[in-house]
């Protein structure tokens, strides 16, 4: 039967190098997509839909490609297009008089509207205030990025500011869009036990026949025996295993199982996992442990260091 697997294959070299090649924008484009998004599951999501659109869009450009305009480009339009689905008006604005000395908010008040900016302003104007009060784009840039004009830009910047003026941040308002994911809990914590267990079989066991495992910006898998007989193989030979312990928590509203590693009288965070169980058997899970801006804003949540020393054998 005809397959794919040598396409995939071939197709890695260059993943690896694009992947290279855009890492030092990973940081900054995962903060704004935190900003678009109010929520990390949901910023994760939308870096990884943006990843994955940049690297399969590659050959469809016939001109210089520079990698965080293009990166901010994809993301942008990529929430925006979100949010049509939703029928959400995304913000007709049209080149307005305006004064080329509007006055420019200090970073602390804009960073500290954030949370809530794409729930209160336009989404098309949250972008534009985003993109240039947070991350330094000029006007100029984010016009050719949306794309729209100079003008137009500079003016919906303006009305935006001027409602950042009046917001006042409503402390007891709760995070829109966080996600209520329904779980079992004891699958959780039989997964956990698993691990915690060295017992691969006994987590293997664990999976929907049709399992799907997703393991974020890197790789994907379809069924049980294919996840066993590799992804839950290969985890038991990480040779810093035995140092390493798996628990059931909460974070950000959804139940995880967390993978801390102790070490020199230390607790790093390692890896985040989040099952999606139907009746007693669990039909996906993803591995966060290429995530690294996700994880580090995970750790802060749980209080400890996140693990620095990590291999990431499969992008080397």
């Amino acid at each position: 039967m005809e397959n794919l697997e040598e396409l995939e294959k071939e197709s890695w070299p260059l993943k690896k190098k694009f992947l290279t090649t855009i890492q030092p924008h990973r940081t900054k484009l995962w903060q704004y997509c935190l900003r678009l998004t109010g929520t990390p599951w949901d910023a994760e999501d939308l870096v990884q839909e943006t990843l994955m659109r940049a690297f399969a869009s590659l050959g469809q450009y016939w001109q210089p490609l520079y990698p965080k305009a293009y990166l901010f480009r994809i993301a942008t339009n990529t929430w925006l297009n979100q949010q049509r689905k939703r029928n959400i008006e995304i913000d007709s604005y049209e080149e307005e008089e305006h004064s080329q000395n509007y006055d420019v908010p200090d970073d602390f008040f804009v960073y500290e509207a954030m949370d809530t900016l794409t729930n209160y302003l336009p989404p098309k104007q949250a972008v534009i205030v985003i993109l240039i009060d947070v991350f330094k784009f000029t006007a100029k840039e984010v016009a050719n990025l949306l794309p729209s004009t100079e003008g137009a830009v500079k003016s919906a910047l303006q009305r935006g500011r001027q409602k950042l003026h009046h917001y006042k941040k409503d402390e007891n308002k709760e995070m829109i869009g966080q996600r209520k994911v329904k779980m079992s809990s004891s699958i959780i914590q039989a997964f956990a036990n698993a691990f915690n267990q060295r017992d691969p079989e006994a987590l293997a066991t664990l999976l929907n026949e049709n399992a799907y495992h997703d393991i974020i910006h890197v790789g994907q898998e379809y069924g049980r025996q294919v996840i066993r007989d590799n992804s839950i193989k290969d985890d038991f030979l990480d040779p810093t295993i035995a140092d390493q312990t798996a628990e059931a928590r909460l974070l950000w509203g959804h139940e995880v199982v967390a993978i801390f590693l102790h070490k020199r009288n230390q607790t790093e965070l390692h890896d985040i996992i989040t099952l999606e169980v139907e009746g007693d058997s669990i039909v996906s899970f993803r591995h966060y442990y290429f995530c690294e801006d996700f994880l580090a804003n995970a750790a802060a949540q749980f209080g400890v260091p996140l693990q620095t020393e990590k291999e990431y054998k499969v992008l080397q």
